[in-house]
């Protein structure tokens, strides 16, 4: 698989996810789909080698053997000690397709995944408690990224950083309600009056039937 060939999968954002390769090789993982990923390494993956890969850990760790298609060299950085190590960009392909391999695959992307959405989906924002004011400051939002640890949004007010507010929308056909953080705030444009702006938003208290909302929500966008 060369770079820059068509995929049959989409690759998607994962965060501090990391890897192990046979003989102890640790790598950073790029980007994750069903069917293989792009890794960072600070030595030279064989072609046509096949690894023993571990993704995470703990109870949610899996294994899998993967082989790699393509390596290259991007770089050098500095290491602990200022010594100069190389960089190089790999990408590897999963051996166990469509079988209970590429099932456990699914399930660690729907907990790590950062997604960015295809389709346009909209909530709406609302003042925590129930203020006499309530219908009259919600603010509509549209979602770019989602994982189930938060969101990235859209919207037209710029909320302040470390505010809270409760959130409602509606994911693949069920309704979903959190109470959430305000972790980052961007202007991207609009007026004194009406601005725009570019939120991340984290979850907080999600209890575990909304949380499987997301989940279901995140697993519909994956297939």
């Amino acid at each position: 698989m060369q770079p820059t060939q068509k995929r049959r999968f989409r690759r998607y954002e994962v965060r501090d996810v990391y890897g192990s390769l046979l003989y102890r090789v640790e790598v950073k993982v790029l980007n994750l789909s069903l069917t293989g990923m792009a890794v960072e390494a600070t030595q030279q993956l064989q072609l046509g080698r096949v690894h023993a890969v571990r993704l995470g850990q703990g109870e949610s760790a899996i294994s899998i053997d993967a082989t790699v298609r393509w390596c290259r060299l991007v770089g050098t950085r500095k290491g602990p000690a200022g010594e100069s190590a190389a960089v190089y960009l790999a990408g590897l392909t999963f051996d166990e397709l469509l079988t209970e391999k590429a099932r456990d695959v699914l399930e660690f992307l729907k907990e790590h995944v950062v997604l960015a959405l295809q389709r346009r989906v909209v909530g709406r924002f609302r003042p925590k408690g129930e203020a006499p004011v309530e219908l009259a400051t919600r603010v509509e939002f549209e979602v770019e990224k989602v994982s189930l640890t938060g969101m990235l949004l859209k919207t037209r007010m710029m909320p302040a950083q470390e505010s809270t507010f409760g959130i409602e929308m509606v994911l693949a056909g069920l309704p979903f309600e959190s109470s959430c953080r305000v972790a980052y705030v961007r202007r991207t444009g609009g007026t004194d009056a009406e601005p725009e702006a570019e939120v991340g938003v984290e979850f907080t208290g999600l209890d575990e039937p909304q949380r499987d909302v997301l989940r279901q929500f995140i697993s519909s966008q994956l297939e």
